[in-house]
C-alpha cells in the first residue's frame, strides 16, 4: 500500500500570493507546497484524499489516471474546492441522473465519502451537482456518501473514519488499512487538526496496534488555534507510536530543513517518537511527492 502526498501546504500554499520572505523565494523544492492531498493505492484500487483547488495539477504531477473514491476531511476551500475536476474520473463511473440521456450509464457515480456536515456544505456550494443534466453540461458523476463511524472497503483497501477537532469545526482523520501476507499494515492521514479525541485515540489503537506511517497536521513552531503547532504535533504523535511520523499542512514560516533540525532538537522531549526513531524510524517534516509505502 502506497500512499503519495500530492500537496503538503496550508491554506494559502507556499510560495503564499504576493510574499517575498525566503521561504517563498526558495529554489529548495522542499520549500514549495501545494494545498493539502493525498493519493493512496494498493493493488487495484485507487483513492483520493481531498481535492482542493489545484487538484487538476497535483493530479497530472501524480500522473493520477483513475479513481476508485474520494475521501474528504472537511469542507474548507483548500480542501474541497477542486470538487469540479473529478468530472474526468467520474465519467468511467456510470451516474443515476443521466439515464434519461444515457440509459446505459444508470448507476450512482464516483463514491464521493464524507461527513454529514461536509455533504451539506457541498450540496449548498455545489448545487448544480444535484440536479439533472442534458448532454453536454459537463458535469461530474458523483455519489456523494455519508462516512459514519464505522470502516467500510474501498477495493482491497479498509478504511476507518478518524474523528478529529479542528478548532469548534469537526474534521475526519482516514485509517487505512491493508493485508500483506499475512500481516496487517496500516496508515493514518490525520490533516487539519488541533485535538485527537480520547475516543479517536482509542480507535487507532485498537485498530492499528502497528502502524507504519502517520501524517498528521503540523502548521509551524508557534501556537494556532485550530492547528496543531509542531511540538503539538509531536506531543499526540508520540501517543500514538507510529514507525515513521510526518508533519503536514506546513505553513511558510520556516524552510524544510530548519523544520527538520527544529524536530531533532525537540525530539528528546518524547520519549516514546525518541525510542522509535533510534530503532530505525523517523519523525521529519512531509513535502509534495512523498511516497509513503507499508512495510519500510
Amino acid at each position: 500500500m502506497k500512499l503519495m502526498l500530492t500537496g503538503t501546504g496550508t491554506s494559502h500554499g507556499v510560495p503564499v500570493i504576493g510574499c517575498g520572505c525566503r521561504v517563498c523565494t526558495s529554489d529548495d523544492p522542499h520549500d514549495s507546497r501545494l494545498r493539502c492531498g493525498a493519493y493512496l493505492t494498493h493493488k487495484d484500487t485507487a483513492i483520493a484524499v481531498d481535492v482542493g483547488p489545484e487538484f487538476r495539477l497535483q493530479a497530472l504531477r501524480a500522473h493520477i489516471t483513475r479513481l476508485d473514491a474520494v475521501l474528504l476531511t472537511h469542507s474548507h476551500a483548500d480542501h474541497l474546492h477542486g470538487l469540479d475536476d473529478l468530472r474526468v474520473f467520474s465519467h468511467t463511473k456510470p451516474c443515476h441522473y443521466d439515464a434519461r440521456v444515457y440509459p446505459e450509464t444508470a448507476g450512482a457515480g464516483l463514491p464521493i465519502y464524507a461527513d454529514a456536515q461536509t455533504l451539506a456544505d457541498i450540496r449548498y456550494r455545489f448545487a448544480y451537482l444535484f440536479v439533472a443534466h442534458e448532454e453536454g453540461g459537463g458535469v461530474a458523476k458523483l455519489d456523494f456518501r455519508d462516512c459514519g463511524t464505522e470502516a467500510f472497503a474501498v477495493g482491497a483497501v479498509r478504511v476507518l473514519p478518524i474523528p478529529l477537532r479542528h478548532g469548534h469545526a469537526r474534521t475526519t482523520g482516514w485509517l487505512f488499512s491493508c493485508a500483506d501476507g499475512g500481516t496487517q499494515r496500516h496508515i493514518a492521514y490525520l490533516t487539519d487538526c488541533s485535538e485527537i479525541p480520547a475516543a479517536s485515540r482509542a480507535l487507532l489503537a485498537r485498530n492499528a496496534p502497528c502502524l507504519d506511517h502517520l501524517v498528521i497536521d503540523g502548521l509551524r513552531e508557534r501556537p494556532h488555534s485550530t492547528h496543531f503547532s509542531f511540538a503539538e504535533a509531536l506531543a499526540a504523535a508520540d501517543g500514538i507510536g507510529a514507525r515513521h511520523t510526518w508533519l503536514t499542512h506546513i505553513n511558510h514560516d520556516m524552510t524544510h530543513g530548519e523544520i527538520q533540525a527544529y524536530l531533532d532538537g525537540i525530539l528528546p522531549r518524547f520519549p516514546r517518537l525518541l525510542d522509535i526513531v533510534r530503532a530505525g524510524g523517523s519523525v521529519c517534516p512531509a513535502y509534495d511527492g512523498l511516497a509513503l509505502e507499508t512495510g519500510t
